[in-house]
């Protein structure tokens, strides 16, 4: 909590300094700024797909508001965004739940290695769980203190390497950073050394050859330019991670009850869009021979491997009181329901 507290006093000593220089311009301020921070540079599609939601939250306000934007990692650190968000520091923030171990068992379930393989379909079909089962709904406590704007579920995960890995034997002694702890589980089980990393970290390690891939998203390929630092690409499309858009609850609390309805009922499906839009942005450019899929007998063995995955989640929903195997069934059932259609 102390380094929080003095990231948030660096913070708002950075946000202060940029603000007073904004006062000596002679344009009239807008009657709400409303703070946030780039998840990736310039020219990517996250960048775009933000500068896109402050237009149309902008509007939304009635002209009344003007978003203000700070580079990546300029304000507080990606995993410290919900408690950024929560201390006033952003008004606006992105959640990814993976990095916070422990604290959204429920988004867990659709994490789940091989259990859905479109992310458009596996939103979906987490929207209409939540109607089901209200508990899956229930993200953020009052100590958080945000309101859920949307939640979504990103694409599956490959393999991004330095070497090719086009086998499951090769993944034997190496070191991979995945995305979530769900795709570290698998890969330990495969005989890899793995821990979970954020985008901007993988860079970085990479780059020093610290590790010899990551098991991540399309999405952090292009965003985070892992496609500077990796040559090889196995297909897996496993355990997507979960994400959500949250407002700052005293922020959003002097908002009218028009502006509120408006914002909490949108769903921007431009957030699908721009993932699946960055994913093929990030492979557009891969010689077709640099892009592996598992053998048959690989893929079985993968499968294998987890269905333990599976099991421990509905062990733990149980716990908490949900109903696991129940909800587990449902999604199942609703992922395929959907994908034929």
């Amino acid at each position: 909590m102390k380094k929080f507290n003095k990231l948030i006093m660096g913070g708002m000593a950075l946000f202060m300094g940029f603000t007073s220089q904004l006062t000596i311009q002679p344009v009239m301020a807008a009657e709400l700024e409303l703070k946030m921070q780039f998840a990736s540079p310039d020219g990517t599609p996250w960048n775009k797909m933000d500068r896109r939601f402050a237009k149309e939250l902008e509007d939304i306000l009635g002209g009344r508001a003007e978003v203000l934007f700070f580079p990546p990692n300029s304000v507080i650190p990606f995993k410290d965004w919900l408690q950024a968000t929560g201390a006033g520091l952003l008004d606006i923030g992105f959640a990814w739940h993976p990095i916070l171990a422990g604290k959204f068992p429920q988004m867990e379930l659709l994490s789940l290695p091989g259990l859905t393989k479109n992310q458009t379909i596996a939103s979906t079909v987490y929207w209409r769980l939540r109607e089901q089962y209200p508990q899956m709904g229930n993200l953020y406590t009052e100590r958080d203190n945000v309101v859920e704007l949307a939640t979504f579920v990103a694409m599956g995960s490959h393999l991004h390497s330095k070497d090719p890995i086009d086998e499951l034997s090769d993944l034997k002694g190496k070191v991979i950073a995945a995305s979530d702890a769900a795709g570290v589980a698998v890969l330990q089980k495969l005989g890899a050394s793995s821990s979970v990393m954020i985008g901007p970290d993988a860079y970085l390690a990479l780059q020093r050859g610290a590790i010899d891939g990551v098991l991540a998203a399309w999405g952090w390929v292009n965003n985070f330019k892992l496609n500077e630092v990796t040559t090889y690409h196995t297909l897996l499309n496993m355990n997507p991670g979960t994400y959500s858009t949250v407002m700052n609850k005293d922020t959003f609390n002097t908002l009218t009850d028009d502006e509120q309805n408006r914002l909490t009922s949108m769903l921007p499906m431009y957030y699908l869009y721009n993932t699946t839009d960055s994913a093929a942005a990030a492979t557009k450019d891969i010689p077709a021979e640099n892009i592996f899929t598992l053998s048959e007998a690989d893929q079985a063995e993968l499968a294998e491997k987890m269905q333990p995955s599976w099991a421990e989640w509905v062990e733990k929903a149980n716990v908490l009181g949900m109903p696991g195997q129940e909800i587990l069934d449902e999604t199942v059932r609703l992922l395929k329901l959907y994908d034929q259609n």
